[in-house]
């Protein structure tokens, strides 16, 4: 009676392991994408330098505008040929530094876009279910702004819009 009673125990605690390594196993298909190098060295790294561009970038344009918005309480109102000038070149930096948000919004896109592809992964493994739609596969000129060093230069660029003279 009692090693009917150790085989039951056996067999209960087999079966345990061998449930047990079919969750690990339906995990896995999870954490798999999250662990591909390409994943953790092309497209986490390529966010999280994005992400930090878009940092600086908002900084630069908040000192932009910050310094715009000084030189126009300096401007002595008295000198009204001039002054007019002034406030008009002011507000001509703020809205350029304004434009900060279109570029910094393309770059936040792409850091959401990795952690939604994470958070899918984790709430796959979390529900034990699989991915239903795969993250659309990205587009060559798609990519939005380019990274510092990564694209051409305003001078080229002005070159190229020049028709080649500069």
């Amino acid at each position: 009676m009692a090693e009917t009673g150790k085989l039951d125990l056996v067999e209960r605690l087999t079966n345990e392991c061998v449930d047990l390594c079919r969750a690990v196993l339906r995990g896995r298909k999870f954490i798999d994408p999250l662990l591909d190098p390409a994943f953790r060295m092309e497209k986490l790294k390529r966010a999280l330098d994005e992400q930090r561009t878009a940092i600086s970038e908002m900084e630069m344009a908040v000192d932009r505008i910050m310094s715009a918005v000084e030189k126009m309480a300096e401007i002595d109102f008295s000198a009204a040929a001039t002054s007019g000038q002034q406030v008009a070149a002011s507000c001509g930096e703020i809205m350029e530094a304004c434009c900060f948000q279109d570029i910094t919004g393309q770059r936040l896109t792409y850091v959401m876009g990795t952690l939604d592809e994470v958070g899918r992964s984790l709430d796959g493994l979390a529900e034990g279910r699989s991915q239903a739609a795969a993250a659309p596969a990205e587009q060559g000129l798609l990519n939005g702004p380019a990274l510092p060093g990564n694209g051409m230069e305003q001078d080229a660029v002005d070159v190229l819009l020049a028709g080649g003279r500069k």
